[in-house]
């Protein structure tokens, strides 16, 4: 079937050369009964490219599913149609990419399909950060916008995040119905026909005034000595914008001289992720060069930010829970920061007892901006203000115009952040232990298990039902008070089961939080295991947290993959 699919896919007259020169060695191999050539096709034509989180991501290359600029043609076509449903008033849409393999042509591709379909399009001229191409799409009241990026994945992957006329990624409905719209079309559309004039570059002014928002956020902190920063992009989008925020806001910043180049084989980097100090091997070296004291890193697209600092003579990359409970105490400290603070599921306690510790009210939604992002749709349609929102996966987001998560504007203010508590005699890790003495203590960590085996998915989802009805009275030890099956949608303790609410001390403004495959067991101590299957890879994660014992975690670990048979 893959292989009859494959000669389908490879006799359309619309197939770019490139991929027709290189998947045609491959059906001839697999028709003389090559089996890794049958395999091979087997993995491309089996199934599409699953429309994941926000969007498509793969590798890249020919196929049913790969990334290429027929499932680009596809994906926003099927986009244009439901946007053109869903927000039929607004036809205007904004498309970027970032600085990867193929990223410039896919994000041309996907402009003249949404041109061709009738909106005026505006793509950016170079790679640029997605927090900047989210601000755009509300500066310019867009009704749908794209932007082809694989965010930290390695180079030979490539994606495309689609997003709604409220500026944020999709979600349900939107979601299902792009993806029910692309299995209605070819498997290789042809390349519109694009009306003159209907793809232009995004107004400099929108650049200027989300530079202006990135200052407005600053805190101008008494004392204030300016630290000696580095920064990396990873080869990524943030060199466009970080450095210049900077400038403008005084602040000295030295760019990476290895990494600050852009250039999507990540030759630095082979893995840009700023959650993996491995990434940070040519700056760490640069940084000892040149005396830095702390190091600011943007993933590729420039939506996440890491940092790594020193902690007793030794560089240590710090955690994103960490650091977003520590940038939070930092603005209600300086400025009084008002409003509602959003958090995760799977993200530590740490951000939520600061925010309690404040005054501030929170909202839990499950993993990902995008349901933070339905979260601040929701407050401001309360007309409560958003206050600050963040993820334990190395995202924050600062001002509430942007429905996505924003490493960019993030850096500055952890930037001037570093420099406050320069002058007060502290490093960040200091801070964080003198934050941890006022709120409490909180170990996390995060276990990524995978299973490459065949059936590899299925195990852990079998594996997650055992979890689901084992009747656990006790994880490492500890005795479990209470669980919560965000699948059933039930909090279960103290012998009684309610629904698990967004806002569990406002019942009168709380909503039962979305469905999702999560389970999420709390110890007497206060500790927590939470258990999250990829819903399209043979992947899980474990997110470990405990408050006063760090040698629990290493407990709930053993635990937990005794639970999941590894």
């Amino acid at each position: 079937m893959s292989l009859q699919s494959a000669r389908e896919y490879l006799s359309s007259p619309h197939l770019e050369p490139e991929l027709q020169a290189e998947l045609e060695p491959l059906v001839t191999a697999a028709g003389s009964g090559d089996a890794r050539a049958l395999a091979e096709l087997d993995d491309r034509f089996s199934e599409p490219l699953a429309f994941g989180t926000g969007g498509l991501r793969g590798f890249m290359a020919a196929g049913l599913r790969r990334m290429n600029r027929p499932n680009i043609r596809r994906v926003s076509m099927a986009l244009a149609t439901v946007a053109s449903r869903r927000a039929p008033s607004r036809k205007i849409a904004v498309v970027g990419f970032d600085t990867r393999l193929n990223s410039a042509a896919f994000g041309r591709a996907c402009a003249e399909v949404l041109a061709a379909a009738g909106y005026q399009v505006f793509l950016g001229d170079r790679p640029l950060p997605t927090p900047f191409l989210c601000f755009a799409m509300k500066r310019l009241q867009a009704g749908c916008g794209a932007i082809v990026t694989a965010s930290h994945n390695p180079k030979e992957y490539n994606g495309f995040k689609a997003y709604n006329d409220l500026g944020g990624q999709v979600v349900e409905p939107w979601d299902v119905e792009i993806e029910a719209e692309m299995a209605r079309l070819p498997l290789v559309p042809a390349p519109p026909k694009v009306p003159e004039g209907r793809i232009l570059p995004i107004p400099a002014e929108v650049e200027a005034a989300y530079l202006a928002m990135g200052l407005g956020l600053l805190q101008h902190p008494q004392p204030f000595e300016a630290a000696r920063i580095l920064f990396t992009p990873f080869h990524g989008t943030g060199g466009a914008f970080v450095p210049t925020l900077f400038e403008q806001a005084g602040l000295p910043l030295t760019m990476s001289p290895s990494q600050g180049v852009q250039d999507g084989t990540f030759p630095t980097a082979p893995r840009p992720n700023p959650e993996e100090l491995a990434a940070y091997r040519a700056p760490l070296e640069e940084a000892e060069r040149m005396g830095a004291e702390v190091i600011l890193a943007n993933d590729p697209d420039a939506d996440r930010i890491g940092v790594v600092a020193k902690r007793n003579g030794a560089w240590e990359l710090m955690s994103g829970n960490d650091l977003a409970a520590l940038t939070l105490d930092y603005l209600c400290t300086q400025k009084g920061r008002k409003g509602v603070v959003v958090s995760t599921v799977v993200t530590s306690d740490f951000m939520a007892e600061v925010a309690r510790h404040h005054g501030l009210p929170v909202m839990w939604t499950l993993t990902g901006f995008k349901n933070i992002a339905v979260c601040m749709d929701r407050l401001e349609t309360l007309g409560e203000p958003y206050a600050f929102g963040a993820e334990e996966s190395y995202g924050m987001l600062l001002p509430p115009s942007l429905r996505d998560k924003d490493g960019v504007t993030a850096a500055l203010v952890v930037g001037e952040m570093a420099g406050h508590f320069k002058a007060k005699g502290q490093t960040l890790f200091q801070a964080v232990e003198a934050l941890m003495a006022r709120v409490g203590t909180f170990h996390n960590r995060l276990v990524n298990l995978e299973d490459p085996r065949p059936g590899g998915a299925k195990r852990f989802a079998e594996a997650m039902e055992r979890i689901r009805t084992a009747g656990l009275d006790t994880l490492g030890g500890e005795k479990v008070v209470a669980w919560e099956d965000f699948q059933a949608g039930e909090w279960h303790g103290e012998g009684r089961t309610e629904p698990i609410l967004d806002r569990p001390d406002q019942r009168d403004r709380a909503l039962p939080i979305p469905r999702s495959n999560v389970l999420k067991f709390r110890l007497e101590s206060g500790a927590f295991a939470a258990f999250r299957p990829s819903g399209t890879e043979p992947k899980l994660k474990v997110y470990l947290q405990s408050r006063a014992d760090a040698g629990l975690l290493d407990r709930l670990e053993a635990e937990a993959r005794s639970l999941l048979g590894l």
